[in-house]
C-alpha cells in the first residue's frame, strides 16, 4: 500500500530569496501534495521541543524542500521546516520525505 494515498492536502512551499541588496522575502517555489499532523507530547519531548507547536509532514521524496523553508497549508497556517529526513529505503511504495515543522507564532 502506498503512503501517497494519504497526501490529501495542497501545501505551498516558500523559500527565502534575495529581492535586492540585503533584502530577502519568502517566495513560493512550489505547491505539493502532502499530509500534516500535530506531534503528540511524547514525540515533542523526544525531540527536545517542549513549548512550541510541532507538526510532522509527509510529501513525495522528489520534492525540493529544505530546512528553513516555509510551508502554508490549505487553512493558511504557516509552518517552518526544522528538519527534513529522506525515507528512501524499503519498497518503492513507501519512499517519501518526512518533515518536522514548527508552527509560526501569531
Amino acid at each position: 500500500m502506498s503512503i501517497h494515498k494519504f497526501f490529501t492536502e495542497d501545501i505551498v512551499i516558500q523559500r527565502l530569496k534575495t529581492t535586492s541588496g540585503n533584502k530577502k522575502t519568502f517566495q513560493s517555489t512550489a505547491t505539493v501534495d502532502g499530509h500534516i499532523q500535530e506531534l503528540d507530547r511524547q514525540a515533542r519531548q523526544k525531540l527536545g521541543i517542549i513549548e512550541e507547536k510541532v507538526w510532522e509532514a509527509w510529501v513525495d521524496i522528489d520534492e525540493d524542500i529544505q530546512e528553513g523553508d516555509r510551508m502554508i497549508n490549505e487553512d493558511n497556517v504557516i509552518f517552518f521546516v526544522k528538519e527534513v529526513a529522506k525515507k528512501d529505503y524499503g519498497s518503492n511504495t513507501v519512499n517519501h520525505l518526512q518533515l518536522i515543522l514548527l508552527e509560526a507564532s501569531e
